[in-house]
Formats: structure tokens, sequence, C-alpha cells
């Protein structure tokens, strides 16, 4: 672990983790905590170029290092269906950008407690509706996402399935939160562990997304989903979050339902450690791997075979 990775924990443990703890009491404020947070993220290089579009009724934001690519990767951001916008994942975004030459398509989808479930998975689903409405085709498209994004990706390809519909090529996840009920084993087991989060805070959230509902409906925790028939996935995680089982056990469900998934594990870095590749090296090292395994799927040439 560098000592950049590890003061990063340190902070995020002693500054940011109690604040999460506070969300049920007054989430616009929580919200523009954390949206004034993002907006102190590093700027993008004169390379990138930026640009709004409206993916039917849900605002997105093209990020493109260098020339347009000719693959799109559809990005699904994090922030526990309650917080997220463009400025949080921007960096992220034009990153992997550069790494794997594909535009970056990031959705600003409908958050609770304004917009409880299924609204983040109706806009996500829609949008991935819009690119094959503007002639991208499934085989060109990645879906990516982290945390609750990474969770929202995987229920998005779920539910495209259940509807017949074309599904993306491959699909990378970040420290997908894919089981809201928290009944996995590392909720408990690294509780005192993670820098970022606590159960109570993931069980606050999970409540605003869904009100009453099941936690286990499997379009909201994917872990209870039929994963059979879904893209090629990698799932990148770290050893101490609370979120751990979430990705040890979608990998496994994926693969014994007969499908490609491989699971990433990084020693002690914190959720969703990826974002801040300005910040961690650990960071830009796990993203050249995500990258390797979009491209190894999004290649020209495999496509032309």
């Amino acid at each position: 672990m560098s000592f950049r990775a590890s003061l990063f924990c340190f902070l995020l443990r002693h500054l940011v983790k109690h604040q999460f703890d506070g969300i049920p009491d007054d989430v616009p404020a929580f919200r523009a905590r954390m949206n004034g947070a993002a907006r102190l993220a590093p700027r993008p290089p004169d390379e990138v170029s930026t640009e709004a579009v409206q993916l039917a009724d849900v605002p997105g934001e093209w990020v493109q290092y260098g020339p347009e690519g000719h693959h799109v990767l559809l990005y699904l951001h994090g922030g526990g269906y309650v917080f997220g916008n463009f400025d949080s994942h921007r960096d992220i975004a034009w990153r992997l950008s550069k790494a794997t030459g594909a535009r970056v398509l990031l959705v600003d989808y409908r958050l609770a407690p304004e917009h409880p479930f299924p609204a983040a998975l109706e806009d996500a689903t829609a949008c991935f509706g819009w690119l094959l409405d503007h002639e991208v085709p499934a085989s060109s498209i990645a879906l990516a996402g982290d945390s609750a994004g990474g969770g929202l990706a995987v229920a998005t390809m779920v539910n495209l399935r259940n509807l017949g519909l074309a599904l993306p090529n491959c699909a990378i996840l970040l420290s997908p939160w894919a089981d809201l009920s928290g009944s996995g084993e590392s909720m408990q087991a690294n509780a005192r562990l993670d820098p970022m989060f606590s159960p109570a805070a993931v069980s606050a959230m999970a409540t605003l997304y869904l009100g009453n509902r099941d936690r286990k409906a499997p379009l909201a925790s994917p872990v209870f989903a039929d994963l059979s028939g879904l893209p090629p996935m990698m799932v990148q995680v770290g050893s101490t979050e609370i979120l751990l089982s979430d990705a040890e056990r979608l990998v496994a469900r994926a693969q014994a339902a007969g499908g490609q998934a491989i699971l990433d594990v990084w020693p002690d870095m914190p959720h969703a450690f990826q974002i801040y590749g300005g910040r961690i090296p650990e960071s830009l090292e796990a993203i050249e791997r995500l990258s390797t395994f979009v491209m190894g799927h999004l290649d020209p040439a495999r496509e032309a075979g």
C-alpha cells in the first residue's frame, strides 16, 4: 500500500466516514457537501473534451480524451443512489477514455429519496436504449459503474435481458453495491476496517432508495438475480470494504450461471478507489487493468470477426 493511499484512507476515516452516518437527517445538505467536494477534483487536461447531451429525459455528458473513439463506455456513477454527478466522476471518465480510446458517456440518473427505485434503473435502461437508437451497436458498448452505479450496471443488464433487448459487450464494476439487504459476511467483518462506510450508513441509503420495498429484490440487489446470459464482467474491490462480499458473491453467481466474471481484490484499498486517480497511484494501475479488460472485448478486430 503506497504512502499516499495510506494517508488518503486516514483522511477518509477521520473526515468523511462520520458524515455518511448523518445522511437521513438532511439529505440536501449532505448532497451539497459531497457535490462541493467533487468540484475540488483536478481539472482534466487540455486534450479532454466534454459535451452535454440529452438522453431522452436523462442528462448526460460525453467525455473524450483525444480523437473521437469508435466505442462507447456508458458510465453510471456511484453515490448510494443519493448523490453523485458529472463533477464527481469526470476525472475517472477521461482516464478511462484515455486508456481505452472509447468515448465515455456519463449519466445523471435520478436520485433518491426524491426519485426512489426503480427510477435509476429506468434511466439507465433508457440511456442504453438511446445509444442503440443513435446507431451505436451493442457490440461497441461497455457498461461501467462504481458503488451504487456498479450494482445499477448489473441490474440494468438483467433488466435488458429480461426485456429481450440487446446487451452491452462487457462490463467493469468498481466496488459494486449489489446487495442492499446488507447480508454479506464482510458487512460486519469489515465494519471497523472500512475507512469510508459503516453498516448503518449503507442501510440508511438503502432505505432512502427502496423505502419499504424488499431489499433483496433482484433489480435492486442483483446478487439475488438470475445472472445467466450476461456479458463478461470484471469486478474490482478493496479487501477491507464492507462491500467485499457483494463483489465476491456477484462474481461467484455469474460464474455459476455460466458467465465470464473476474474478481480483482486490492489489499487495503478504500471504496471505489479508482475514482481518485489523481491522488492514489494504485488507482492508475487499477484503471489500466480495467481498460485492458475492456479493450480485449471491444477490440475492432474481434468485432469484425
